[in-house]
């Protein structure tokens, strides 16, 4: 019998439009009304996950940042999982050495940038990648709107976050439009030079580096534990780099239709797209005692 459903946001929960489904949203309630529990897991920092959330009155625990953070349902912070400063600087001294990176930190205090422009263009390239449907331009438009959301502190120079004490830096963030042909030696390299990380994605653009107790995967299970559930009794959704550590930990992972191929290779059942409310068909399913392998 499961009891705890675990939700990473973009490409899974939401749909094209950067929402969350009317379907989707009654599907969780009717989980949830049932005694079944909820969380998300998201790359995203607190105030751009519960967003779409709030729009549709839905109460849950959020963790964020890939495992760095979570909250409970009503907004109060449980933990932080950040990387050593001087750790930071190592990461950072490495993404120097490849040009047209652009780089983000996301920390205790918000999220970091110091190109606008540059922002723009990084969320609208992989609003574009998760979401074929959408055009550049309309990409754009959505992600301009985004940023606004986010309240994104855009700076002069980086440096001067990494050495406030007073901030933690939770994750960083690089995106190159030139993709794994950047990205992969990049990560190859971080990997061999700096102990201790856990470095994913959530587009095919991007790596995102946390320190390695900062895992979806981590976080679920231990958030299973303290309410007495196995991962016999879990299902996570997902569909990037960044869902595979809580789709290999639960019995039922389960891998939306568009999907990475490491996603679905990880997950042991599938679902609908995104676009196609691939969360309420898993969820139905469970509620209809119908879970099986496609």
């Amino acid at each position: 019998m499961i009891k705890l459903i675990a939700s990473d946001m973009d490409g899974t929960l939401l749909n094209d439009d950067i929402d969350v489904a009317l379907s989707n949203a009654q599907a969780i309630k009717r989980a949830q009304e049932n005694g079944i529990h909820f969380v998300i897991a998201t790359g995203r920092d607190y105030p751009l996950a519960s967003h779409p959330l709030k729009g549709h009155a839905i109460e849950c625990p959020i963790i964020t940042l890939n495992g760095a953070q979570m909250f409970d349902k009503n907004g109060k912070n449980l933990y932080n999982r950040g990387l050593e400063k001087g750790v930071v600087k190592k990461i950072r001294s490495i993404l120097s050495n490849y040009p047209d990176l652009h780089e983000e930190l996301m920390t205790s205090d918000g999220i970091y940038s110091s190109n606008r422009q540059k922002r723009l263009e990084t969320v609208a390239s992989m609003l574009a990648d998760l979401n074929p449907d959408l055009t550049f331009e309309e990409a754009m438009e959505s992600a301009t709107a985004h940023v606004e959301e986010m309240n994104v502190k855009f700076v002069k120079d980086l440096n001067a976050v990494v050495e406030d004490d007073s901030i933690i830096i939770l994750k960083v963030s690089a995106h190159s439009e030139e993709g794994p042909a950047v990205l992969k030696p990049l990560k190859e390299e971080l990997m061999a030079e700096v102990p201790k990380l856990a470095i994913t994605a959530s587009s095919k653009k991007n790596i995102e580096i946390n320190h390695e107790t900062a895992q979806k995967g981590i976080a679920v299970s231990q958030y299973a534990k303290k309410l007495g559930i196995k991962a016999e009794e879990v299902m996570t959704i997902g569909d990037n780099i960044n869902d595979l550590s809580m789709l290999k930990w639960a019995h039922y992972g389960t891998a939306v239709a568009n999907a990475v191929p490491e996603a679905k290779e990880a997950a042991n059942y599938s679902t609908s797209s995104n676009s196609q409310n691939g969360v309420a068909e898993a969820i139905s399913r469970v509620l209809n005692g119908k879970i099986y392998n496609d």
